[in-house]
């Protein structure tokens, strides 16, 4: 597939979307997958919620962040570039 018909390069600030599966690429051989990064897609996949692009790099990759509340009550906070197919947009809804 050509780069410039990749979804996510059309995700530009602000975008919502969720995060409903893991990367197909996630289990390719060869591909490295760090266990905390599948901790966090599974996380966010469970959760069912929304998230909002935050950041564009320089390399145009859409960012996200999120939070989880820890048993302590304090946040644990994560980054994640969205650069595969893991994700639907997330359409405002109707009033």
């Amino acid at each position: 597939m050509p780069r410039q018909r990749e979804p996510w390069r059309q995700l530009r600030v602000g975008d919502r979307i969720r995060i409903v599966r893991m990367p197909s690429d996630a289990d390719r051989p060869g591909y490295t997958f760090h266990p905390e990064t599948r901790r966090l897609y599974r996380r966010l996949i469970s959760r069912n919620r929304a998230v909002r692009v935050f950041q564009v790099d320089e390399y145009r990759l859409p960012w996200i962040q999120c939070r989880f509340r820890r048993r302590n009550g304090g946040w644990e906070h994560h980054w994640l570039a969205v650069d595969d197919d893991s994700w639907v947009r997330v359409t405002p809804r109707r009033r």
